[in-house]
């Protein structure tokens, strides 16, 4: 087992009858967590090259769509319904967008103590419609049969997959400290009440 399948066993069942091919080299996940990983790496790469994270939650829109984005996963997730591997790889892509469209938000504006830095704009609104358009797109010519499709998708995987743990280990950290401080700050006004 490499080591890349073996972090990805924890994350995902690796039943290689549910897992895509490319290039000649089984993917070290299944179709839906494919979708996710993709989703998730596409989705963040966008949002830290627009900088649209910063702009604070997205307009109700983009909320609504992420929401049934969300709500469609457990349909294909827990098995209701699997009508193929285009439709659980397409569940996870917008999963996956979901997730990183809401999490890099949440987390700048909490580690921002609630200031954002710009606003959503008509263009900001449009473009996050673009890019799921594009996802939805996806299950339509994925995979493409090349060694570097293989890496690049490993490579997004990895990407989403930082990501989201740079989002909960920045908020940790943010929390931590601001505890820490209101601690200091107690004890300080204590020994000075003394």
């Amino acid at each position: 087992m490499s080591v890349i399948s073996y972090v990805f066993s924890f994350l995902c069942s690796q039943d290689a009858s549910r897992s895509f091919a490319i290039g000649g080299h089984l993917l070290p996940f299944c179709q839906r967590c494919t979708g996710v990983y993709l989703g998730l790496g596409i989705s963040f790469v966008y949002l830290l090259a627009s900088r649209h994270y910063k702009k604070g939650l997205p307009p109700r829109s983009i909320i609504y769509v992420n929401i049934a984005s969300l709500l469609i996963m457990p349909v294909f997730g827990f098995h209701f319904l699997d009508p193929g591997s285009a439709w659980r790889f397409w569940s996870g892509l917008i999963f996956g967008n979901a997730i990183a469209s809401l999490l890099l938000p949440a987390a700048s504006i909490i580690c921002n103590r609630g200031r954002t830095f710009g606003q959503y704009t008509k263009v900001s609104t449009s473009s996050f419609f673009v890019l799921f358009a594009f996802l939805n797109t996806i299950p339509l010519w994925f995979p493409i049969q090349s060694r570097f499709f293989y890496y690049a998708v490993l490579t997004l995987a990895f990407t989403g997959l930082l990501c989201v743990l740079f989002c909960i280990v920045a908020v940790i950290v943010f929390l931590i400290k601001r505890k820490m401080v209101s601690l200091i700050s107690t004890l300080i006004s204590l020994v000075q009440n003394k």
